[in-house]
C-alpha cells in the first residue's frame, strides 16, 4: 500500500442519527468517494454511561488521496 491509500480521518460524530453523518454519507456515495465508518455499531442506540467508554467516537475516514475533495464536502455541510 503507498502513502496515498493512507486512511485519514474526515470527520468525527457522536451517533449515527446526526444529520450531518448521514447528509456526508449520501454526499460522498453521490461523488464516488469511498470510505470507511468504525464504531457505528457501537454507538447508534443511546447506552448506559458504564456500556461504551464515553470516548468512542464514530469516524468518517476517507483514503488520503481523496482528501481534498471530501474535506470541501464536508465544508458545504458545515456551512449550513
Amino acid at each position: 500500500m503507498n502513502n496515498m491509500n493512507k486512511l485519514i480521518t474526515l470527520a468525527v460524530f457522536d451517533n449515527t442519527f446526526d444529520v450531518a453523518f448521514n447528509l456526508l454519507k449520501d454526499m460522498l456515495d453521490e461523488k464516488g468517494i469511498p470510505y470507511v465508518i468504525t464504531n457505528q455499531n457501537s454507538r447508534s442506540v443511546k447506552p448506559l454511561p458504564y456500556m461504551v467508554p464515553f470516548n468512542l467516537s464514530i469516524e468518517i475516514k476517507v483514503y488520503e488521496n481523496d482528501l481534498k475533495d471530501a474535506a470541501e464536502i464536508l465544508r458545504s455541510i458545515r456551512r449550513v
